[in-house]
């Protein structure tokens, strides 16, 4: 019963057997149990009843001091503010949580060093292959279109994968730098990021002639489907 009556000294609201039950029923007190506790403690004047319709509506003993119009007015005001306050606090929370979550997206230093690894050693094996071709060039050799097609499939594929590999890496950098609000060199540098110029990578160059691959492509494409008609 003791356990009762500091559930509803605790809440400090009006309840009913139901509400109680709810509460207490893991301890044991189930709603019956509930009911016939608040019937005793009621009886005891513990607490306040009233009758809500068929149903019993149990509260606290009030013996606070009743607070003035203008007492109440104040306090109004500052569980606005405070409401107010908690709202701003929620949406600094959340913001929080999405940058944390990005920054646990971002790949660590480690990770980015083997990636720099693992791509270095694929160009290192497509440039042992793109040597006797480089060769048939200077000496004036020329391949087959089928040989053509197959170069051009290789070399498009291999830029899907750089380009993508790079849009991911700008995201992630972008939304780290956004999220630590420092400088741009000095995060770059912090991570021992490099780029292709570091390496003597003509990016530029790759990217026109990818596109020109892609825009031939879809030439050929288009004089195909015309000479069927």
């Amino acid at each position: 019963m003791d356990e009762v009556l500091a559930y509803v000294k605790m809440m400090n609201r009006p309840l009913n057997a139901t509400n109680v039950g709810d509460a207490l029923g893991s301890r044991g007190v189930k709603k019956g149990l509930a009911q016939k506790y608040l019937d005793t403690l009621a009886e005891k004047g513990k607490v306040g009843v009233k009758e809500a319709g068929k149903q019993k509506v149990y509260f606290p003993p009030q013996d606070d001091e009743v607070l003035s119009a203008e007492e109440l007015k104040a306090m109004e005001v500052e569980v606005r503010a405070k409401q107010e306050e908690g709202r701003g606090l929620s949406a600094e929370v959340k913001a929080l949580r999405l940058t944390l979550r990005d920054l646990e997206n971002v790949q660590t230093t480690k990770e980015l060093s083997k990636a720099k690894k693992a791509l270095e050693e694929e160009n290192a094996a497509l440039e042992v292959k793109l040597a006797p071709l480089r060769d048939d060039k200077e000496n004036g050799v020329v391949i087959s279109e089928a040989e053509r097609v197959k170069i051009e499939d290789a070399f498009l594929k291999s830029m899907e994968v750089w380009l993508e590999r790079r849009r991911k890496f700008n995201n992630l950098f972008e939304t780290v730098l956004e999220g630590t609000g420092g400088a741009k060199k000095k995060l770059w540098d912090d991570l021992g990021a490099e780029n292709e110029a570091d390496h003597d990578i003509d990016y530029d160059k790759y990217r026109k002639a990818y596109d020109d691959v892609k825009k031939q492509r879809m030439v050929d494409a288009r004089m195909k489907r015309m000479k069927r008609c």
